[in-house]
């Protein structure tokens, strides 16, 4: 059943305390100066009836705008120190200036025979009444702070237990997995041998995607033992439709890259080039090193006219890019260009960086 009374704003709460705050104040001081004139014979001030209201609106006027200077400067984001000396200098402030608009605007005249006594006793009312709207307010938020920062925490902590259970369910999962393609491949008769080889690479694909979750850095041709293995997949796809060339540099296996980097572009350049060729398609891998930056180029066809756009060829770039930036730093780079029209060509430039080693500071 749903709530037929839905939770009120904060700004309704708020001015539902300030106009009931000090509208039980003027209430109360009304009540006192009647209940003084009928014992004494003269109100506490002994100045005219419309006095307490319209002190009460000036103080009502005067935290309101103290309010929204907090909210502006954001007072709340202070540290302790600072916190207190604002909180001061806006109590003196409010107060005096309260005080004397009591005693020099709104008096007929002083019931005290000292003026000075009777802006003293206005300064004190108006100072106790400021000094606890700013206590009341400070704690509400205070305290709103520290539920929030509770409800924070205890959804991390949800979020932590999830995560850990999710790991746990990751872990149990590819052993079915594994265990369900080698039945799948034992299913499959010896004489096929692509159908089993596919079932085999595939495996061996998952298997590197799975453990790149646990690794910051792979090699370069362990890197390139899973590009071979996704493109054999794709052979047994486009047949002789595609032809894949490599040109690898042997000094560039031993460097690190982020693992499934390279699978990433390579997979982009199937899927927006490859798969809209309409005749033979030629994906062409090149590796080299010199002056200790590796450059890797993947070369494929460029998608036809008739070819959708796909963002997700830029999200992967743009994915890309950032995985080297952040691996080699901001000299690490991803560029994609059009030497040729009928081509694209995908560049990695990344510093030489041994498997093992640590990056140079």
């Amino acid at each position: 059943m749903k709530n037929a009374y839905p939770p009120l704003s904060s700004e309704r709460v708020y001015w539902l305390f300030q106009l009931g705050g000090w509208g039980s104040v003027a209430l109360a001081g009304w009540l006192v100066d009647g209940l003084q004139q009928s014992i004494y014979g003269s109100a506490s001030y002994g100045r005219g009836p419309s006095f307490l209201p319209l002190t009460c609106l000036g103080g009502l006027v005067a935290t309101h705008v103290l309010r929204v200077v907090i909210r502006r400067d954001r007072w709340l984001d202070l540290s302790g120190g600072r916190l207190a000396l604002r909180y001061a200098a806006a109590l003196v402030v409010l107060s005096v200036g309260l005080a004397a608009l009591d005693f020099f605007f709104l008096g007929e005249s002083p019931a005290l025979a000292n003026r000075m006594e009777a802006f003293m006793v206005a300064l004190l009312v108006n100072s106790s009444l400021i000094g606890a709207w700013m206590a009341i307010y400070f704690l509400m938020h205070f305290q709103n702070a520290y539920h929030r920062a509770e409800a924070e925490r205890a959804f991390l902590n949800e979020a932590y237990t999830r995560s850990q259970l999710e790991a746990l369910t990751q872990q149990i999962n590819p052993h079915f997995l594994f265990n369900a393609l080698n039945t799948v491949r034992a299913l499959i008769p010896a004489e096929f041998r692509e159908p089993r080889d596919a079932v085999t690479k595939l495996a061996g694909i998952l298997r590197a995607t799975l453990r790149s979750g646990q690794e910051a850095a792979s090699s370069l041709a362990g890197e390139m033992e899973i590009v071979r293995d996704y493109l054999a997949l794709q052979k047994l796809r486009f047949g002789k439709n595609l032809e894949v060339r490599e040109d690898i540099d042997p000094r560039c296996l031993a460097g690190e890259i982020p693992p499934l980097l390279l699978l990433t572009i390579v997979e982009n350049a199937v899927k927006h080039g490859v798969q809209c060729c309409e005749e033979q398609a030629v994906l062409s891998i090149e590796a080299g090193l010199a002056d200790g930056l590796v450059t890797i180029v993947v070369e494929s066809p460029s998608p036809t006219a008739r070819a959708p756009v796909d963002e997700s060829l830029g999200i992967g770039l743009r994915n890309a890019q950032e995985r080297l930036r952040l691996a080699f730093g901001d000299g690490a780079k991803v560029v994609l260009g059009k030497d040729d029209p009928a081509l694209t060509k995908c560049v990695l430039f990344f510093p030489m960086r041994e498997r093992g080693s640590r990056p140079n500071r």
